[in-house]
């Protein structure tokens, strides 16, 4: 299947625009890509430093419940005055009331400085193994509360002196502190020994959550993610738990996200990440105290940083692509202009001999050196056809015009004798008169055919020659041949081809006569402007279709083509009158053949109104 051809400008403008198109898209698709990741790699950085400061946070104040708790633990004065309010607490008896109350200062006066002034810890509690709390900080309370209704002591004598670490609300302390949240508290517990390492008790060291909780809202969060922390065993320390509108179940799901080994994981700087349900879960675990902190992120505002980047960038890539699609169609418009240019002068020049003297290029500004050769190189060959077809042309009238003569010259035969055999009769029938009218009309009708006149002659020329022939015919065939001409007088001056007229009539005779008489041969005429017309009607048989359909292909084919048939000297055809006009008149004529109804054949032709 043939491809359908293309103007030059689409061409042009097609592979050029695609090739600035696909060279700005691919730098601006690398660019977007590289810049993506940025912003990207800027997201998940911000994340992961909110991450990374939760994490320390966090740790510094379990470092600080931890440093406090082992300085209570390798106090022995502690431990000797608490020895000593545990047996109070257990045998009042055996202590009196005052010396109660002097180890009671003591052992105040000894966790106070504990403490310090910079209170890294909220609250101090020593408890018995058995019975007896001794409070110092917000708390400054004791009783004989035993230490085994708690439901973290079985795990903080497991840890056998280790730190446990957990988060519980503590209503103690609540009335003491300013805190939003303040009865939730973090925990450190561990067991303290005698120098025979027995457990002696169990000290509890207690720092309100809520500062660090303030802190982690004061975040400025790139991504509005939210923050979680999470003990070893999954307790949620942040948010604090009455704060967390999805509950548990939500903060377990994280936390078996972050077992599950079929999730797989990405390294990034200091943490952990993994992807699951279109949310980007960051999380690292101190090896410190234990705890996860964890940073959950939804996918679509972790994009929105990079969707907000791309939308103007886009806007201006499309304005650029556009401003692109201009810029090419002006470049290949610089080139294609001159080609369009040459093209149309050579689609003008048309090779046709009636036309030559007409076409002719103009004088076209080329800026390009190679198009500007190619357009001189045009009208160098445009030169030289022009003389040639000029030349072919002055041989062609030559020979036309000798053609022209020797029909001029030719007569049928058929006409002379059929001529000269009336007159015999005549003369048998001593038709003086008769004679010497039909001598004269021959006459006159070898006169006009043997001239050396124009191609072109009058119409009133052409008639009065063709009424000569009529008459001739008439009297050939004894009257029964009759004519009659209807020619309006200011059609007098029109042109028309030499015996073309009286050719048709003869025709029109030949093809007449072979039906029976009587015969009739009209010629009208009427102007159209800017053409006049002349009708020439018969009533004999008519053309026959496949004459007719003959006739009419072969006047197509010399339209549509151009190229002329030789004139044939044998035979006047209507081919022949139909070439004359089209030359004489340089294809502005008039020819047309057809059928009367019911019977005869009608013959137009015509030409310009000079």
């Amino acid at each position: 299947m043939n491809k359908q051809p293309k103007s030059i400008l689409s061409a042009l403008l097609i592979p050029y625009t695609a090739l600035f198109l696909i060279a700005f898209i691919a730098v601006s698709c690398f660019f977007i890509v590289t810049e993506a990741r940025r912003i990207e790699h800027d997201s998940f950085l911000g994340i992961e430093n909110n991450l990374n400061y939760t994490m320390d946070s966090f740790d510094q104040m379990v470092d600080s419940l931890n440093t406090t708790s082992q300085n209570i633990y390798y106090s022995n004065l502690v431990k000797s005055h608490f020895a000593s309010y545990l047996g109070y607490v257990m045998d009042e008896k055996e202590m009196e009331e005052y010396t109660s109350i002097q180890n009671t200062k003591i052992l105040y006066d000894l966790l106070i400085t504990i403490i310090g002034p910079n209170m890294p810890v909220d609250q101090i509690y020593l408890y018995g193994l058995d019975a007896g709390t001794f409070g110092v900080g917000r708390d400054n309370s004791y009783s004989s509360e035993s230490v085994t209704a708690y439901d973290w002591y079985p795990a903080v004598s497991d840890s056998h002196g280790e730190k446990y670490v957990f988060l519980n609300k503590d209503d103690r302390l609540a009335p003491y502190s300013s805190y939003s949240g303040g009865n939730y508290f973090l925990s450190l517990c561990r067991n303290y020994y005698d120098s025979h390492n027995v457990p002696q008790g169990i000290i509890e060291v207690k720092k309100s959550i809520a500062p660090l909780a303030a802190s982690i809202e004061s975040y400025h969060l790139s991504c509005d993610e939210v923050f979680y922390i999470l003990s070893p065993e999954g307790q949620i320390v942040y948010p604090l738990p009455e704060e967390t509108s999805s509950g548990d179940a939500a903060v377990s799901d994280y936390f078996s996200i972050l077992q599950d080994v079929s999730i797989p994981f990405e390294i990034l700087d200091n943490s952990r990440m993994k992807r699951h349900n279109h949310q980007y879960i960051f999380y690292q675990t101190s090896s410190y105290s234990g705890f996860t902190t964890i940073a959950v992120v939804e996918q679509s505002k972790l994009m929105a940083p990079i969707y907000h980047y791309l939308l103007p960038v886009i806007l201006i890539l499309l304005l650029i692509c556009g401003a692109i699609v201009v810029l090419s169609y002006f470049i290949t418009q610089r080139i294609s202009r001159p080609l369009e240019q040459i093209y149309s002068q050579i689609s003008s020049f048309q090779v046709n001999s009636a036309e030559i003297a007409d076409a002719d290029f103009q004088d076209i500004q080329i800026p390009i050196i190679e198009l500007d050769g190619l357009y001189q190189a045009l009208l160098k060959m445009q030169s030289q056809t022009r003389a040639s077809l000029e030349h072919e042309l002055e041989l062609q009238n030559r020979e036309m015009q000798s053609r022209m003569l020797a029909l001029q010259a030719q007569m049928n035969p058929h006409f002379l004798y059929n001529s000269l055999a009336v007159i015999q009769a005549m003369a048998d029938e001593n038709m003086t008169d008769e004679i010497y009218y039909l001598c004269q009309n021959i006459s006159d009708i070898l006169r006009y055919i043997s001239s050396d006149s124009d191609q072109l002659v009058s119409l009133s020329d052409e008639i009065r020659h063709t009424v000569s022939y009529l008459e001739c015919m008439k009297m050939r065939y004894d009257n029964q041949l009759t004519y009659l001409i209807d020619i309006p007088e200011e059609m007098n001056s029109c042109k028309i081809p030499k015996l073309c007229l009286q050719l048709i009539v003869e025709n029109a005779i030949k093809f007449t006569t072979k039906k029976r008489s009587p015969w009739k041969i009209t010629i009208s005429g009427h102007t159209a402007p800017p053409y006049w017309e002349l009708h020439i009607t018969d009533n004999g048989p008519g053309f026959s279709d496949e004459v007719l359909s003959s006739l009419q292909q072969k006047i197509r084919q010399i339209d549509e083509t151009g190229v002329l048939p030789n004139l044939e000297i044998s035979g006047m055809g209507l081919m022949n009158i139909y070439i004359r006009f089209k030359l004489l008149y340089k294809g502005f004529h008039v020819f047309r053949l057809r059928n009367n109804y019911p019977e005869g054949a009608r013959v137009t032709i015509g030409g310009t109104l000079l």
